[in-house]
């Protein structure tokens, strides 16, 4: 019996609207930027916890790993507490809580895949860092300042644009070849364009610098037929890989 891949979600009725929405959109972007070879769902409970499968305790999410590999796996996450986090810690923390829960049980789910040891302790960290790079492309500073490389797009005239919903233009750059290439496939707009590799030192010096004086907006990572992505200002593009290689350098 061959299993079906992918992710899916299925949210309680009951759930609250904010919380139903940033779940769908987080699970959108992991699609685009994770392997799921066999298909696990994500239900998202309105209970404030979850009893473990063992029944012998109470968690915020739990993650099912059948021993056979042809049962598909399965994620429960509460949310019950999402109004009492708002109040104390803010909206947008709030959902950063319950997708931070979401993404720490997709982390075992990476584990089980490999027919590894559930560790809760990279299951914290990975899930952390998949959340941040979610809400902040943090892949991208740290891919960049790895390879010294960026890659964009162009075709013989123009390096890509696109403008986004407040009319502003952007110019996208990727922190690795195979992902720009994958944008070329997906988006018809850009079939006829070929991959432009840039290194670190121009990109910072002479790219950076005239996307300022264009007061053009950088895309970073964007991915999908609906080009997922995030879209910073310069300033920030620069102080975040300056950031990334001081980090690196303290690090030896």
């Amino acid at each position: 019996m061959s299993c079906r891949s992918g992710l899916r979600v299925r949210c309680e009725k009951g759930i609250n609207t904010n919380v139903k929405e940033a779940c769908l959109d987080f699970a959108e972007w992991l699609r685009l930027n994770m392997e799921f070879p066999i298909r696990v769902v994500v239900y998202i409970k309105k209970n404030y916890q979850i009893k473990t499968i063992d029944g012998k305790e109470w968690v915020s999410a739990t993650f099912f790993a059948p021993y056979d590999k042809r049962v598909e796996p399965y994620i429960r996450v509460a949310t019950g507490d999402y109004e009492e986090l708002v109040e104390e810690r803010g909206t947008e923390n709030a959902i950063y809580a319950i997708l931070n829960s979401m993404a720490h049980e997709l982390v075992h789910y990476r584990q089980w895949l490999d027919d590894r040891e559930l560790d809760e302790g990279e299951a914290e960290i990975e899930g952390s860092k998949l959340v941040d790079n979610y809400y902040e492309g943090s892949v991208f500073f740290e891919e960049v300042v790895q390879q010294k490389k960026v890659w964009t797009i162009t075709n013989d005239e123009w390096v890509a644009t696109a403008n986004n919903d407040e009319g502003e233009t952007l110019m996208p750059f990727w922190s690795a070849k195979a992902r720009a290439e994958q944008i070329i496939k997906l988006v018809p707009a850009y079939h006829k364009f070929r991959v432009q590799e840039i290194t670190l030192d121009d990109f910072l010096n002479i790219w950076i610098n005239g996307l300022k004086k264009d007061n053009r907006l950088v895309g970073i990572n964007w991915c999908g037929k609906r080009l997922i992505g995030h879209e910073m200002d310069p300033n920030e593009i620069f102080e975040r890989i300056h950031e990334q290689i001081k980090s690196v350098n303290e690090l030896g």
